[in-house]
């Protein structure tokens, strides 16, 4: 009997009939494989997106001097001008063996590392602040994605499909405008370097004007989390985390600049060759429920709860805050304070949220 980790997730149909503009979904979406040691090398160039060749965009280096105003998804100044009048961006992307190299992580302001079916974890990465020329792979979405995606207003969200159990909520409730590769191919591309089902790939000027042909906005996100420089005194030192899902474990090691990542003990490289890092890692202790979708393996998918409360670990600048999460509903902004209602603040740049089913703990150093 195969365990959870050497599992290779089946294909569930797709069977939601929704409209997007004036398209009907009509396609299936394949699970991921099973978790193992992400690669180091640097994959070969990629194809062409499935529109154009020059619809790629390059990336925006801001000038030494170039100043705007502070993102609400990091504390600093955003590295570009269009940031003060888009919506945030989030894109869901895959986390197991055949995924890694990934892509764009390290430009992402916020991303949630999050459980999914057989003990694995997928990611919702959230951009606005940095212009992105490759993010990926791009794979389906969950029902969890819609609840986080309220804390951001109105949002773009692109994915490569989903159930009709997966994609209910994001229809219904999320608030925001659904963009995926199964509808819209156009406004992705695909690459030879990565094997079916992990070949889907984006950027941010594609997505952005999908979005915007769909819905226009130019409103961006409310602060999810608040900032201060200077580090917290009388905080515990803490050079090291690992959160240890059921098959995957996440490790943040503390370089006295930022952390870095390691995926299952490896380094977690991605495809330009740097491992990625976060300043600030946040970890949420939270309660899982299943739902009646499952996979063909009869895994039920998990859905994390990220309303109500539960105890957080705040680690930022080699320390560490343990306090509380709190999220009235999902109208309401998440919390993060101390056992005595502090607020608890990062240090400004990017954050990654592990979502850590409990009762499991994170192990700290």
């Amino acid at each position: 009997m195969p365990s959870a980790r050497q599992r290779l997730f089946g294909t569930r149909p797709l069977v939601i009939g929704v409209v997007v503009g004036s398209l009907v979904m009509a396609a299936a979406c394949t699970k991921a494989h099973s978790s193992a040691a992400p690669s180091s090398s640097t994959p070969p160039v990629s194809s062409a997106p499935a529109s154009s060749a020059s619809a790629v965009a390059t990336s925006t280096s801001p000038s030494p001097s170039a100043t705007h105003a502070v993102d609400p998804l990091t504390g600093l100044p955003a590295t570009t001008a269009a940031a003060a009048t888009r919506p945030a961006l989030a894109v869901k992307i895959d986390n197991v063996l055949g995924a890694w190299p990934q892509s764009g992580l390290n430009q992402a302001d916020i991303v949630f590392d999050l459980p999914v079916e057989a003990g694995l974890t997928r990611l919702m990465a959230v951009f606005h602040s940095n212009d992105v020329p490759l993010i990926g792979p791009v794979r389906s979405a969950r029902p969890v994605d819609a609840d986080l995606l309220r804390l951001f207003g109105h949002a773009y969200f692109a994915f490569s499909g989903g159930s009709k159990s997966d994609l209910a909520p994001i229809m219904s409730t999320s608030h925001a405008t659904p963009m995926w590769w199964d509808v819209t191919p156009s406004l992705f591309m695909t690459r030879k370097d990565h094997a079916v089902p992990h070949q889907v790939f984006a950027n941010t000027a594609m997505l952005y004007a999908g979005g915007q042909a769909r819905t226009p906005s130019k409103t961006p996100p409310p602060a999810i989390f608040s900032y201060d420089a200077t580090a917290p005194t009388g905080a515990a030192h803490a050079s090291a985390v690992t959160a240890k899902y059921q098959s995957a474990t996440a490790t943040w090691n503390w370089d006295g600049s930022k952390y870095l990542r390691f995926q299952d003990g490896h380094p977690d490289v991605l495809m330009d060759g740097t491992q990625v890092s976060a300043s600030n890692i946040v970890i949420m202790s939270v309660s899982i429920h299943d739902t009646a979708a499952v996979d063909s393996h009869g895994s039920p998918v998990p859905v994390p709860v990220v309303t109500g409360s539960g105890t957080a670990w705040v680690l930022r600048n080699g320390v560490m805050v343990k306090g509380i999460w709190s999220r009235a509903n999902l109208d309401a902004p998440m919390k993060l304070v101390t056992s005595s209602g502090q607020i608890i603040k990062l240090t400004p740049g990017r954050t990654w949220v592990e979502v850590l089913p409990n009762p499991r703990q994170p192990q700290i150093s």
